[in-house]
């Protein structure tokens, strides 16, 4: 796929000067514009609202430009001057499930599909505690129950609980600004970015997602040791739901929780060459439909995610979590 050309204000209009590059789109400054332009960049799969009414966001609107927010650096700042400062390309506030306050930057509109990046993997964990609440998946089974073929991975010895919790040792680098870590390599598996231009010729590049699982064979430590973050464990989970189901995941997600939630727009995932939806970062939806998932969650799976499984995201044990993670939740 070619570069792309847009407006130089990455606003409205033709496009005219600005070349946006196929291996740097999602960095500055681009991605201002490519967050919330991403069918106009890769090929994507639809996640429809269905026929449903639109689940109403009752308003009790509040002008919030003047509360003082704590900046990044520790210093008060306005949040209209916050929102500015940390380049924020949409707003949300919701209070006692009442829309309060919400603002949209740099030609993004209500409308608009923002890529979610990993917040993605939130809505794939909600959907795996819905098939554990049916029964259709179990916590406590192996992998290979579901996934035969991870025999020969790293994940062979697994549990579904231990890849949910990211416990798994499967070794994989998530190292972002090296091309040729694991997650580079995803980059280019997964159809986001093309294989370097400059690469070595002699480098096998993963073909997709499924092949790139397929080849992690190393582990770094026992299964069940200790958390470390690694997105490819969220594609994992996500190619055991379609196995089970028989449906692909942007299917999945606009049967059991798009649709029933009443969402405002279509939503869309990313697609590899293979059309396999990124789970663990390649869904876009409008700013009202994720506050929409957030007050879904906020009140406990509002009868579609089971309450027990909500309680239990939010009871992680610590011990799990060491350095650099344990500076985060201090």
């Amino acid at each position: 796929m070619a570069n792309v050309i847009y407006p130089k204000t990455f606003n409205t209009g033709p496009p005219n000067n600005i070349v946006v590059p196929r291996l740097d789109w999602d960095r500055p400054p681009w991605n201002r514009w490519a967050f919330h332009h991403i069918r106009e960049l890769l090929p994507t799969t639809e996640v429809w609202r269905g026929p449903h009414v639109v689940s109403p966001l009752p308003q009790a609107l509040k002008n919030l430009d003047g509360l003082l927010v704590r900046g990044t650096t520790g210093e008060d700042m306005r949040l209209d001057d916050f929102l500015s400062a940390s380049f924020t390309d949409g707003f949300i506030v919701l209070h006692k499930g009442h829309l309060i306050y919400e603002r949209y930057f740099e030609g993004m509109t209500a409308r608009s599909l923002h890529l979610s990046q990993s917040v993605a993997k939130s809505f794939t964990g909600a959907l795996v505690g819905i098939f554990v609440g049916r029964g259709i998946l179990d916590v406590a089974a192996p992998m290979t129950r579901y996934l035969p073929e991870l025999a020969d991975t790293a994940w062979a010895g697994a549990t579904l609980q231990q890849v949910l919790d990211m416990t798994t040792g499967v070794c994989f680098d998530e190292t972002y600004t090296d091309r040729y870590s694991d997650i580079g390599q995803m980059d280019v598996a997964t159809g986001w970015k093309p294989i370097p231009p400059d690469s070595d010729p002699h480098f096998k590049w993963p073909a997709d997602v499924w092949s790139q699982i397929l080849g992690l064979k190393q582990s770094t430590r026992a299964h069940g040791a200790a958390f470390e973050y690694r997105s490819v464990e969220t594609d994992v989970l996500a190619f055991a739901m379609e196995r089970v189901t028989g449906k692909r995941l942007a299917q999945i997600l606009s049967e059991e929780i798009w649709q029933k939630m009443g969402a405002e727009e279509n939503a869309c995932y990313t697609v590899d060459a293979a059309g396999y939806a990124l789970a663990d970062g390649g869904l876009n939806a409008c700013l009202q439909d994720y506050a929409r998932f957030g007050q879904l969650i906020l009140t406990g799976g509002g009868d579609l995610v089971p309450v027990a499984w909500i309680e239990a995201t939010r009871n992680a044990n610590h011990q799990m979590f060491g350095a650099p993670y344990d500076t985060v939740l201090d």
